[in-house]
Formats: C-alpha cells, structure tokens, sequence
C-alpha cells in the first residue's frame, strides 16, 4: 500500500447514532475536480493577503492536523498560489481552546485562517466558551480523515475481537489528543456499545506524540489517523481495523469495525476556517485558494495515499456540514454524559 514517508511530509513546509448521523451531515461529493458550485462567490472580487498569514494549528508538532496545515503551506509555495507567504502557528493548549480563541479575537483579519479537526466542534461545547464554529467565517472542508485502532505490532493483541475480549476483562490503557476530544469520544463509543470497562485515557497534545507514545509502549492502543502514525508502521505499530463504512483502498487489507461487528464508523474532519467576520472578498480569496490546492495533484495524491476521503465544500454547504456534525456530536457527548 502507498504511504507518505516522514520525510515526504517534513518536505512539504461511533454508534449507530454515529454512522447515521455521520452519512446525514457529510452529503456525496466527488473527488477532484472541486465541484464548481463549491467556491461559490459570486461576483465578489477576491482581496489577496498583503502580510503573512498566520496558518493557526491546535495541536502540537506532528499531529494530523499539523502535518496537514505544513502540506498544505508546502503546495502553496511550490505551486506560488500565494502573494504571500503562509506561517504554520502551534497553539496546543486547551483541547484546541487556544488556538480557537486565538483566532476569534483576530475579528475580520484576513491574515489569521485555522485547520480544524473535531474539537473545533466539541471543545466550544464541553467548556463552554463565548463562541461556536459559526462565530468563524467558513473556508472550505477540504477532507474527511478515518480514525485506525493501533496496537504495538508485537502485542498478543491481534485482532479487534482480541481488543474487545481483554477490554471487557480490565481497563486498558489508550492514549489520545487531548481530553474529550474525536479520540476519548471514539473510545468512550467502544465502551458503550461493546460493553466493555472504562478505557484508562491518557490525553496528549497531538496525534503525533499519542502515536510516539504507543510506539514507545507508554500506552497500549490508540486510535490515531493514518497519517500520524505512518512513522511507525509496521515495524512498531499496527492497526485492527478501521472505523469506517468500507474499506479504504490505502489499507485495502485492514477490515473495517462494522465488518467485524461492532457497528461504529466515525471521522475526523480537515477543514479551514477563517477569524470572525472576514469581508465577502477575503472570504472569496481564500476560498479559491483551498480549491486551487484541493485540484492538485498533490493534493489528491496525499489524499489516496493517506486513506482521507475527498470531500470540498464550501459556502451554505460546508455551514450546513458543521451545522449538521454540532448536532451529531451533541448526541455522542449526551450519551456519554459529558453535557
């Protein structure tokens, strides 16, 4: 199966309720090209940066969403999509808080836009901060990112059956990004549909050091995206399987949860925003830049090899996206007892 090397990133800059409501808040699209409809900005003349934008990442070095964010600044550069240049901005605190709030108080500055993954929708909920995903101004989604079941690829745990088995048996130790984030979610959604003990959780910063932790046999599952924890596969990690609906054709050999039994199909989500109350013609800039970079090669490239799903949108159907995934993740946090 075709995997990007580390090296190649560093060169370049649920439940039933789940599956359900997954499938309604996340409608067909096809792959490259973007559909034309989805940048749809009108007449408005697109207004370029005239300093540095700051490319704002709420998880720390090496987790999924920086290594998007730095891909992404890479086929910018390569491809001179950009009158200026685009700076990536670690802001890893919080559960995605910092970042967030970062960005909010940037109010109308075209210059400051965030990657976002799930806790761009949770955190604003479980702690109740002073604003929600439609305080942002809406870029584009650019892809939807499975969530892999890591074990070490030496444990006497080789399949998920395995995995459930022991689960019900004691409290396995698990790692994730950050605290009731898409990770601890995920987990908390095998505990309560394949009845098993409460996971011992241990929050990192990113999906980078959860994957070096679990590689460094700090924690004994995780459930890393793809992508952060090709590093270590095979010779340190390894996944039983995937939460998705089908197989991806990356990893056409690992079966899918559902396929085994346990009815759970959940991912992440790899989006841009922008900060509060970005103009019409900063907004129409950007979002053709994220077109012209969902169309490359590059991109699409990445996007087959990582086993993402490609899937853009923008305008009233990106807002109805995250509209939609706010209520889905209400539901899974009230199960849960979280809100």
């Amino acid at each position: 199966m075709a995997r990007l090397t580390r090296r190649q990133f560093l060169g370049y800059g649920l439940s039933a309720v789940a599956v359900t409501g997954l499938a309604a808040c996340a409608p067909t699209a096809s792959p490259a090209p973007a559909p034309q409809q989805a940048a749809q900005t009108g007449q408005v003349s697109p207004a370029p940066p005239t300093r540095p934008v700051e490319f704002v990442i709420s998880t720390s070095p090496g987790g999924g969403s920086d290594i998007y964010a730095r891909f992404i600044i890479g086929i910018i550069e390569k491809h001179k999509l950009s009158p200026q240049p685009f700076v990536p901005v670690n802001k890893a605190g919080g559960a995605g808080a910092e970042a967030m709030q970062y960005v909010a108080s940037k109010r109308g500055d075209p210059h400051v836009i965030m990657i976002t993954l799930n806790s761009f929708i949770t955190t604003p909920m479980l702690q109740k901060l002073p604003f929600t995903t439609r305080s942002f101004t809406p870029i584009a989604l650019l892809a939807l990112d499975p969530f892999f079941l890591w074990v070490w690829s030496d444990s006497n745990i080789k399949t998920l059956d395995d995995f459930l088995r022991e689960a019900r048996q004691r409290s396995i130790t698990v790692g994730g990004t950050g605290s009731k984030q898409e990770d601890e979610i995920l987990f908390k959604l095998i505990e309560l549909r394949a009845n098993t003990k409460p996971f011992n959780y241990v929050p990192f910063r990113g999906g980078g050091e959860v994957c070096t932790a679990l590689a460094g046999k700090q924690v004994e599952a995780t459930v890393n995206n793809p992508s952060e924890c090709v590093q270590f596969y095979p010779d340190r990690t390894r996944p039983l399987a995937a939460f998705l609906d089908e197989r991806t054709p990356a990893y056409k050999d690992l079966p899918t949860a559902k396929e085994l039994g346990l009815n759970i199909s959940y991912v992440n989500m790899r989006a841009v925003v922008g900060a509060p109350e970005l103009s019409r013609q900063h907004q129409a800039w950007h979002i053709n830049l994220m077109k012209q970079v969902y169309e490359t090669t590059d991109w699409q490239d990445f996007v087959k090899q990582n086993a993402l799903e490609p899937r853009f949108l923008t305008g009233d159907d990106f807002q109805k996206f995250l509209d939609d995934f706010e209520k889905l993740h209400r539901d899974i946090m009230t199960q849960a007892g979280w809100v």
